[in-house]
């Protein structure tokens, strides 16, 4: 049998699961797992929350014992980062200066973190969170009664602020929007959540832009100013910048294939410009065949599926990707879950009360479930994503009744 050589540049979450999958499902591949960490392959929701914290050991955040990644004698690891590609040659060039041939590429870089184009805003000590190395960073720089200033309201900045307020930390969150996790959740959760965070002592400046960043030895002081133009400085020992992420496509550039807001795929997470190359996880900008356009996610669901898609389909055994999106984050004791697209709604109905601390927001669309925001009703999930896929008209009344089920409701 002929062997074929499958690169995947990228070995976090999604390529691990590709490399895992291709060793199960076809045993003519030959996975040659590429990625710039020293750790195997591994899931990062925990990062933020159980292991900054001191509460989970990085270690149990690992896809597969270390045994799979050394057992496999057709799975080689390779610790280099890719900085470029001969498209013609089908070949990768590493920076340490080795080449690797393949014939089918998979794209699993992710994204880094976005940098803050402000002056002093890559002063070195500056903290990120995207992989181990900045949690333990982060966690080594934590001390009960120091201060910690989050620039960014989103997922990650919210996360970090509910851990390093319970380790006794004083939290500042600023953020230019109006509103806390402003692309996952509803105006109605955002404030109930950004409630939590005040009532624990985080303090949350929104609609403010940083200006610059200086320290002087000992702490950074952060000018930032508001919509009405005033000026104010902030100190803090440590400073966190989560203002999201930039996809990681520099060594695809000159190769023509086409990259906007990631790698752009088919709904079989292929390139229209290389039917031997694909896209998987954050990276990925995939024609969603059930919203009918385009869509990256950057959710755990999204890497864990969408890496099982992408391994079938180079082994000949596809369909198209059709993930409905789902997120979650847990804070101050509290599961928020987020299914479907939130922003495709003009209209909502409530299930029970937020005000107690337990309550689903179904989103509408001409009376069809579009979305919903789940916070401590992760039972609800299943039934809300049958409904998103139904798309079916749905009685008002019937859907805000708590005596009757989801389940029974999508059934």
């Amino acid at each position: 049998m002929s062997v074929r050589r499958i690169a995947i540049v990228g070995a976090g979450h999604a390529g691990g699961r590709v490399a895992q999958h291709l060793i199960e499902l076809d045993s003519r591949c030959q996975v040659l797992l590429i990625g710039d960490e020293p750790y195997a392959p591994y899931e990062r929701p925990a990062l933020s929350k159980a292991v900054l914290a001191g509460e989970q050991a990085w270690g149990e955040l690992m896809l597969a014992a270390d045994e799979f990644w050394t057992a496999h004698d057709r799975l080689v690891r390779m610790t280099a980062r890719v900085v470029g590609l001969d498209s013609d040659q089908r070949c990768l060039r590493l920076d340490d200066g080795r080449q690797v041939e393949f014939d089918e590429l998979v794209v699993a870089t992710g994204g880094v973190a976005r940098s803050l184009k402000v002056p002093g805003g890559d002063l070195p000590g500056l903290h990120v969170l995207r992989g181990i190395g900045d949690c333990e960073k982060l966690a080594g720089a934590l001390e009960s009664g120091s201060r910690l200033l989050v620039i960014g309201a989103g997922v990650i900045g919210m996360e970090v602020a509910a851990t390093a307020s319970g380790l006794g930390v004083a939290v500042t969150v600023l953020d230019v929007s109006d509103q806390v996790m402003r692309r996952c959740l509803p105006a109605a959760v955002s404030q109930w959540l950004a409630a939590q965070h005040q009532h624990a002592g985080v303090v949350l400046k929104s609609q403010v832009g940083v200006q610059s960043i200086v320290h002087d030895g000992a702490v950074y002081q952060v000018q930032v100013q508001g919509l009405e133009g005033r000026c104010e400085v902030l100190e803090a020992e440590q400073v966190l910048l989560a203002i999201g992420i930039d996809c990681d496509t520099g060594f695809l550039e000159q190769t023509g294939i086409t990259c906007v807001n990631g790698v752009v795929v088919d709904a079989f997470c292929r390139s229209p410009d290389a039917s031997w190359c694909y896209a998987v996880g954050d990276v990925a900008n995939c024609d969603n065949a059930f919203y009918g356009r385009p869509l990256r996610q950057e959710t755990w669901r999204n890497a864990e599926n969408q890496a099982l898609a992408v391994a079938q389909q180079i082994v000949g055994a596809a369909q198209p990707y059709s993930e409905i999106p789902w997120m979650w984050t847990d804070q101050f004791g509290h599961n928020i879950q987020v299914v479907g697209l939130i922003d495709e709604a003009d209209g909502h109905v409530w299930r029970g009360d937020l005000a107690q601390g337990k309550a689903t927001m179904v989103l509408l669309k001409e009376c069809r479930v579009v979305a919903a925001v789940m916070v401590n009703q992760g039972k609800e999930r299943k039934a809300l994503e049958a409904l998103i896929r139904g798309r079916r008209q749905i009685d008002e009344a019937l859907l805000s009744d708590v005596s009757v089920s989801l389940k029974a409701v999508a059934a």
